[in-house]
């Protein structure tokens, strides 16, 4: 039954993801409405549209109204566009970018490279540039994640000494928001590439932070032309393989004068895949679409070494990834 269970969860994703792209917890969020007051402002089948209402009942999203018509439950309010769930645009991004390479897993095995090759023609880098939108919409969901665990990174981290923080790779800024706003005296970088910087002026904007970080546009592996105290690399080097996180790390290396310092935070992967399903589960993404992989801690030590940096130490997070110091 688990199995049944496991190998129909596609449904439930559908579901979802068609409530989304239909805005309907947007729709439903003032009051009930009926399937056919729905397809009429939505020019669609009503028939069908009642249909999928009774679907989002089965799959948790409404309930039925006596009267016929549909609410939505307190699971269909968080999957509201910008809600802090993030869940609407975890579920966009999971359906057009994810399903598909996924579907293609086998290819990695006979390849050695990312299936979302396979299923998209280009590697997700560019994939992602090619579709400025769909970069966008991924950068800005990983932002908003970063920002709402930076707790625990940013307690175990001494920024005392620090005027400029760096984050390397950061998409819209995430982690270094939250530095920002608990370290009123740093000023921040930001560097990525351009689509994922397209939305970062508005979401430092909304945490009235425009003036206290800087964007620049680049490439993490051709170099790092900024100049820092602390560089933040999160989750950043997973998304490699060894000869690209390492190329990213010299870059640092490169970069960086007198005492400035690195902190890489990385999910690990467990000596056994018992001990953490989800961090198998994220390897395994990074096959499938990036060609990166979770390292353990002596990997993460050795590129640090062979980049030129010398570990301070390892400090594991409440949140589930390490932090790496080193300089």
């Amino acid at each position: 039954m688990r199995l049944r269970r496991q190998i129909g969860a596609y449904h439930d994703a559908a579901l979802i993801y068609a409530a989304v792209k239909l805005r309907l917890p947007e729709r439903l969020e003032d009051q009930p409405r009926t399937a056919d007051d729905l397809a009429e402002k939505l020019g669609l089948s009503a028939p069908h549209v009642h249909r999928l209402m009774r679907g989002l009942v089965a799959a948790g999203i409404c309930e039925e109204l006596p009267e016929g018509a549909f609410v939505l439950t307190e699971a269909g309010l968080s999957l509201k566009t910008g809600a802090p769930s993030r869940l609407a645009e975890k579920a966009t991004i999971v359906v057009e970018q994810y399903w598909r390479p996924w579907a293609e897993l086998i290819a990695s095995l006979e390849t050695g490279r990312p299936a979302f090759e396979q299923a998209f023609g280009r590697d997700v880098r560019d994939w992602r540039r090619a579709n400025a939108e769909q970069g966008a919409l991924f950068a800005a969901y990983l932002a908003g994640e970063s920002h709402a665990q930076a707790k625990p990174i940013s307690d175990a981290l001494d920024l005392a000494d620090v005027r400029i923080v760096a984050e390397i790779g950061g998409s819209h800024g995430g982690l270094l928001a939250a530095l920002l706003e608990a370290h009123p005296h740093v000023t921040g970088v930001l560097l990525d590439e351009p689509y994922a910087l397209s939305a970062a002026v508005p979401f430092f904007q909304s945490l009235g932070l425009a003036d206290s970080a800087h964007l620049v546009g680049g490439d993490v592996l051709e170099a790092i032309p900024v100049t820092a105290d602390l560089y933040l690399l999160k989750g950043v080097l997973q998304n490699f393989d060894d000869e690209r996180a390492a190329a990213i790390l010299r870059n640092c290396r490169a970069a960086m004068q007198g005492a400035a310092r690195l902190a890489v935070i990385e999910r690990l992967l467990p000596a056994r895949a018992s001990e953490d399903a989800s961090a198998i589960l994220l390897d395994l993404h990074m096959m499938a679409i990036t060609g990166g992989r979770l390292r353990r801690r002596a990997e993460i030590d050795a590129l640090l070494a062979e980049a030129g940096f010398a570990r301070v130490k390892a400090t594991p997070l409440s949140s589930g990834p390490t932090l790496f110091e080193a300089h």
